[in-house]
């Protein structure tokens, strides 16, 4: 009998101090992360396109049957921007832009299926400030531009990225 309770008690010892342990390490990563932010270093999605990268060659038409190309993009600055229907954060961000709107040229690229009136929708609601084309798989638009992910926003200034990320503050800031 006092053989169990010896094994019981050095298994609940180990286990406390393996508690003990884990919280110290939690306590230890929450303390780096609330320094990292207090000292606004914010983490970058490593995939967004570059501040300093060259815009590539693409072709797109517009819901309005233009042609929109990367030499659009060689004068002046350009707010280009990449949602998809259905994405909660990108109809955020479009309702930011239509209140407020960024003071530059806007061209919106919206993933999804043309037939749909979702898709439609997004696209009117955007077409009075911007010119709005829609994206397909393997679409030339994402792979110059180097779209990563939904809703991508890149500032373009004289064909080189100026500014890029997922909310206007990172590209506005």
């Amino acid at each position: 009998m006092i053989e169990t309770l010896v094994v019981g008690g050095v298994v609940l010892a180990v286990l406390v101090l393996g508690n003990l342990w884990l919280t110290f390490a939690i306590v230890g990563r929450v303390r780096t992360l609330q320094e990292m932010m207090n000292n606004q270093l914010i983490l970058r999605d490593p995939l967004l396109p570059q501040k300093g990268e060259t815009v590539g060659r693409f072709e797109a038409t517009t819901m309005d049957g233009e042609t929109f190309t990367d030499a659009a993009l060689k004068e002046g600055k350009t707010l280009i921007g990449f949602f998809a229907t259905g994405c909660r954060v990108c109809a955020s961000v479009r309702k930011q832009l239509v209140e407020s709107p960024p003071g530059m040229p806007l061209m919106a690229f919206i993933e999804g299926d043309p037939d749909d009136p979702d898709t439609l929708a997004v696209g009117a609601s955007l077409k009075h400030m911007a010119k709005v084309a829609l994206l397909s798989d393997g679409d030339s638009v994402t792979r110059a531009i180097k779209q990563a992910g939904y809703p991508t926003l890149v500032i373009v200034d004289k064909g080189v990225v100026a500014a890029s990320g997922h909310y206007l503050h990172e590209v506005f800031s």
